[in-house]
């Protein structure tokens, strides 16, 4: 009985349920947009390359004062597409992690916009309301989203695109997907997958017409050459083929691991001992379990949960040689719950697979809240720990900071000099210390950095003046 009165609810009330959805999107996304989520590393890099293309009108980043890393393809990993929309804001708002951040609720905002729009075509409008409680009450989405990152917007391109993508030979529509694909493409190395999830796609669905394929395949490869001929340009100014095989090895091992087995040993094992892969897991298998009962009931499998698994189990594949932190399975991650409502009630009874719908959602949400004022959620460190420096610094003053991009873009007007780990073999910046510098910052322990004798440099010349959290200033003594 609870059941029917609840979907005749939804019925009677879907317009009010879609708009209480959308506030309740609108009011966590811009709750505390400059300390929600805490800023760390990748983040920081995008900014100040941002920041320099604006100031300097040098599209990279700045290591000292009219010093720029040359080594683009090894640092510029969150590209254009991202960047200039960001770029733009911090013109019109100024230097601040608020205005960098106002394009990326945009990007939210679209991305649900997104999810909602394929899976009402796909499946109904029931199972598009649902998909949209399942991303908005999805902690991560803002966790990874609203940070200056690539992958929120990648996927907006990415879904944009597919939105496109005609069943029938339209030469501008496929041209217009294809532009968006490669807007996808150019935002992260990482959605180059893209190219061979399209194929698979096209493949499934017009194999037999194997003129129609190649057709569909030239018209989305001419939208999509541009963009990405622009990203090759922004990453490697001077085109050489030695540059790009250097750059896809970089690409394919970027974290510099070298023992691939005991690490992806490890990130499987992630998928069933810890809350956040498990539900990944649990997506997955009713996604997968959908397609089965589809393919046996003879029912139509459509080109994008095609091309969608495709890129899924790339980008699972992909993250079991990282370092396993979840942002490397969120992009795969959050798709999934464009198939959710609809898969899951094709595997078990309609009554059974609202509840668990239903709960899930409260699971989410109330994760969602409890950890909302969790560091990881909400710090305002960078920000707090940079207005200080700012009082016990003058803008003659040379400041090396050392593993912190978030803490130089916040500097303004300040001689910064910058020295970047990005893995145990790749660093970027000048850190001989040797009293040149009248200030160091520092983010994190010492011990990863492969600077010799850091320890002796740092402690036998400078005194710790302040500390916020895992910053702390030093001044060097007189």
């Amino acid at each position: 009985m609870f059941f029917v009165w609840l979907e005749q609810f939804v019925e009677t009330h879907y317009k009010k349920i879609l708009l209480f959805l959308v506030i309740l999107f609108l009011g966590v996304a811009t709750w505390h947009v400059s300390a929600s989520p805490a800023t760390w590393f990748d983040e920081g890099i995008n900014l100040g390359i941002a920041k320099s293309w604006l100031v300097n009108g040098v599209y990279s980043l700045p290591l000292a004062p009219y010093t720029f890393v040359t080594d683009r393809a090894f640092l510029i990993t969150t590209n254009y597409p991202v960047l200039l929309p960001v770029a733009l804001s911090l013109k019109l708002f100024g230097f601040s992690l608020f205005s960098a951040r106002l394009p990326m609720i945009l990007f939210l905002f679209l991305f649900v916009c997104a999810m909602y729009v394929l899976a009402r075509r796909l499946y109904g409008k029931n199972a598009a309301l649902v998909t949209m409680a399942l991303v908005i009450s999805f902690a991560p989405f803002y966790g990874d989203g609203k940070a200056v990152l690539g992958e929120v917007p990648g996927l907006v391109y990415f879904l944009f695109g597919l939105f496109l993508l005609p069943k029938e030979l339209d030469s501008r529509r496929l041209f217009l997907s294809g532009l968006l694909l490669g807007l996808s493409a150019a935002t992260k190395p990482f959605f180059l997958i893209l190219a061979p999830a399209i194929f698979v796609g096209e493949w499934f669905a017009y194999s037999i017409k194997t003129k129609m394929f190649w057709q569909r395949i030239g018209s989305l490869s001419l939208g999509a050459i541009l963009p990405v001929l622009i990203w090759l340009k922004t990453i490697l100014p001077s085109f050489s083929w030695n540059g790009i095989l250097t750059a896809t090895k970089y690409y394919s091992n970027s974290y510099a691991g070298t023992d691939f087995f005991v690490l992806m040993a490890h990130n499987v094992w992630r998928f069933f001992s810890e809350s956040t892969p498990l539900h990944f897991l649990f997506l997955l298998i009713i996604f997968l379990g959908g397609l089965w009962q589809a393919k046996k009931q003879g029912k139509k499998i459509h080109k994008i949960e095609i091309i969608i698994l495709t890129f899924c189990l790339i980008n699972l594949a992909w993250y079991l040689k990282t370092p396993g932190w979840y942002r490397y399975f969120f992009t795969a991650h959050i798709l999934l719950f464009l198939f959710t409502p609809a898969f899951l009630i094709r595997l078990i009874p309609r009554r059974v697979a609202i509840a668990l719908l239903v709960g899930l959602f409260i699971f989410q949400s109330i994760h969602l809240f409890t950890r909302r004022n969790d560091s990881l959620y909400n710090d305002d460190t960078a920000t707090v720990f940079s207005r200080q420096v700012m009082t016990f610094t003058k803008p003659s003053d040379k400041i090396l900071i050392i593993n912190s991009p978030s803490a130089a873009f916040l500097l303004n007007d300040r001689e910064i000099y910058q020295y970047l780990q990005i893995n145990p073999k790749l660093h970027f910046g000048d850190a001989d210390f040797f009293n040149q510098y009248q200030y160091i910052i520092l983010s994190g322990s010492t011990a990863d950095l492969d600077i010799p004798d850091v320890d002796t440099d740092i402690f036998s010349r400078y005194t710790p003046l302040y500390g916020s959290g895992h910053y702390m200033l030093y001044k060097r003594r007189l």
